[in-house]
């Protein structure tokens, strides 16, 4: 680049970063006022946020771009994008009353509108999903001429756009609408967290946690990134905003550079499955079952200590084999007790104002109130103006990006639903499966990972929610447990190779191998893997009721099942273990597994028998080693 474009790209900077900032204020205040006082109905609310998604997206990439030719075009992008939204808003009645028999003008419309909503989910997401959203079109377009089952009446072009653009279908819809209310206000109160200083206590109170458990620096890590995630519900980014301060600490106290990224993308990706906000998707799988979020929270609490039991276990295990010690780091309780109340009673706020049953835009807009108020109240905690002015930016910009794939998704999924593509996808599926629910079970698993190994686990959820889920439902599977088996396996596609996002950054943060790192967060993750398989036949998992003789099985069968695996994945217990202790750990995992699924109790007694003898058998041998370890111990301390 020549100093000449060099000050141009500057100068354009200059003058757009106002008016960027300008339209996110705007579009953060207008979704403000329309959770109290909605200015238009709910279908001009979405093609409203939708054009600011869309021109501030726009905005944004011409700020940034090196080039004047593509500077141009993005420009150019952010007006069309205004020209389509407004054409939309001016033609409201006459497209809504008119949907399914576009004129050519609304079929022109349409078509722009489709492409340019594609346009901006591959240029924030990557290329992955925009394809396959491009090739469900194409099978809407020209799967008449698909051989066999798959195939689908002749379909009309004007007809398929209005369905997908202009017939307020497709990108408008159910899933616009909880971007709208839901995703937008959450993700801008996840960015004002940043500004608080509450990352500093999150790292202060995993500290404080640590140094009651085995491998401190890692459990830090699994703490501080856990709270994060919680609000980010990206976990890549949270591993690229977290493990910036956790990998480097991890790797000094005796922590290899995989493992310590492999411990910060498992950390990370939990956040999602935390409550009470769950990285935001508990939002859309509420609308979908036609549940509330409350008895969503409430299901959801057990898996989520389940995970982090295994998080803190795989840590404690790895340390114990490395021979990583407590961790000795001095606490800052002034940082602990400042960032308590930031992050504490916004929090609270938003639980409680939802388990009252309040619309998610409510508890969102009292929870900025709240951590704006107890931020500003301590000079320690105030956040600088401009700062938070650039995170508000930031978080309006992030908002927007999901605005945009919303959209995509919906397009997606009407192709499916009017092709008939998704119950032809399930009836293929359990046509492979016959009535054998645990074939069925690992395909839906599979095709979960793979639909998710490259998208936020928001996208995600929706993808699987609608292709995934109602395979398992027409075998019998209860939807709520439909709905969290898929939901499970798309936040866990983030550290799950041959894709495993969430590790790959980590990777590159530790300078470490990228296969060997996703290779060690799929062992720590690993055990996770069996919840959902359990959920099918044992209720209690998720607060539902069972008989109790079942219910202590189920529950008991669970902890063998993951401990065993933990064990055996990463080859210790209360010692080393060796290659027929690791068999017997892995059959113990099998067979519990086997009693969570089908109720066996002989299964259950088995793993009960074997691992039993395993623990008994680690413990004489960590009592026979014992002697000789401390031996050596008291030599290096005399030497």
């Amino acid at each position: 680049m020549t100093h000449r474009q060099a000050q141009s790209q500057d100068a354009w900077q200059r003058c757009l970063t106002p008016l960027v900032t300008a339209v996110a204020l705007i579009m953060i205040a207008y979704h403000i006022m329309i959770v109290w006082h909605p200015l238009f109905g709910e279908l001009m609310n979405q093609n409203t946020h939708l054009g600011f998604c869309l021109v501030l997206l726009f905005l944004h990439w011409a700020r940034l771009a090196k080039s004047a030719g593509w500077r141009a075009m993005l420009l150019a992008g952010a007006a069309f994008s205004l020209f389509l939204v407004l054409y939309m808003a001016v033609e409201y009645e006459r497209l809504d009353m008119e949907a399914g028999f576009p004129e050519p003008r609304d079929v022109a419309v349409g078509v722009a509108l489709i492409l340019i909503v594609i346009i901006s989910t591959w240029k924030s997401f990557g290329s992955i999903f925009p394809v396959l959203v491009l090739m469900a079109i194409a099978y809407a377009l020209w799967g008449q001429y698909v051989p066999g089952v798959l195939s689908h009446p002749p379909l009309e072009f004007g007809y398929i756009v209005s369905n997908l653009s202009v017939g307020f279908q497709g990108i408008y819809g159910m899933l616009m609408n909880v971007s709208v209310n839901v995703l937008f206000l959450l993700v801008i109160f996840g960015s004002i967290f940043e500004v608080t200083g509450v990352t500093k206590f999150f790292m202060e109170f995993g500290a404080f946690l640590s140094r009651h458990l085995r491998g401190g620096a890692g459990q830090t890590a699994v703490f501080s990134s856990s709270f994060v995630g919680m609000a980010n519900g990206v976990a890549v980014a949270n591993v690229a905003i977290t493990g910036s301060y956790t990998i480097p600490v991890m790797k000094k106290s005796g922590f290899s550079g995989a493992q310590a990224a492999a411990i910060e993308a498992m950390a990370s990706t939990g956040g999602q499955l935390t409550p009470p906000i769950m990285g935001i998707a508990v939002f859309i799988m509420a609308n979908f079952l036609g549940t509330t979020y409350a008895d969503l929270m409430g299901k959801a609490l057990l898996p989520a200590i389940a995970y982090y039991a295994i998080a803190v276990t795989g840590v404690m295990l790895i340390a114990a084999r490395e021979g990583i010690p407590l961790s000795k780091a001095k606490l800052n309780r002034r940082v602990l007790a400042q960032g308590a109340p930031v992050f504490l009673l916004p929090m609270t706020v938003l639980t409680v104002v939802l388990m009252l049953r309040y619309s998610a835009g409510n508890a969102a807009f009292w929870s900025i109130v709240t951590l704006l108020a107890v931020s500003f109240a301590r000079p320690a905690t105030r956040p600088d103006l401009k700062v938070l002015l650039h995170n508000l930016v930031k978080g309006a910009i992030l908002g927007a990006t999901f605005g945009a794939a919303v959209g995509c998704i919906g397009i997606l999924v009407k192709c499916m639903t009017f092709t008939g593509l998704a119950t032809k996808f399930s009836l293929l599926i359990t046509g492979l499966a016959g009535s054998a629910l645990l074939p069925a079970l690992i395909m839906t698993m599979i095709l979960s990972i793979l639909l998710s190994s490259s998208t936020p686990t928001v996208i995600a959820y929706v993808v699987v929610a609608f292709l995934a889920a109602p395979v398992l439902t027409e075998l019998g599977v209860a939807k709520t447990v439909s709905h969290l088996f898929v939901f499970y396996f798309a936040i866990m596609a983030a550290v799950t190779p041959p894709v495993a996002g969430a590790a790959m950054v980590g990777s590159q943060l530790a300078g470490a191998g990228y296969i060997r790192s996703s290779w060690e967060s799929f062992k720590l993750v690993g055990p996770f893997f069996l919840l959902p398989y359990f959920l099918v036949n044992n209720p209690v998992i998720i607060a539902q009721s069972q008989p109790w003789p079942q219910a202590v099985m189920g529950l008991t069968a669970l902890v063998i099942a993951m401990g065993s695996l933990m064990c055996f994945a990463q080859r210790y217990c209360l010692t080393h273990i060796g290659r027929l202790e690791g068999l017997g750990f892995l059959a113990a995992a099998v067979l519990a597994s086997l009693y969570g699924i089908y109720g066996q109790v002989p299964m259950l007694a088995a793993s009960l028998a074997v691992s039993t003898i395993l623990l008994v058998m680690q413990w004489r041998k960590r009592r026979s080693i014992q002697p000789g370890a401390l031996s050596r111990r008291r030599s290096r301390s005399i030497d």
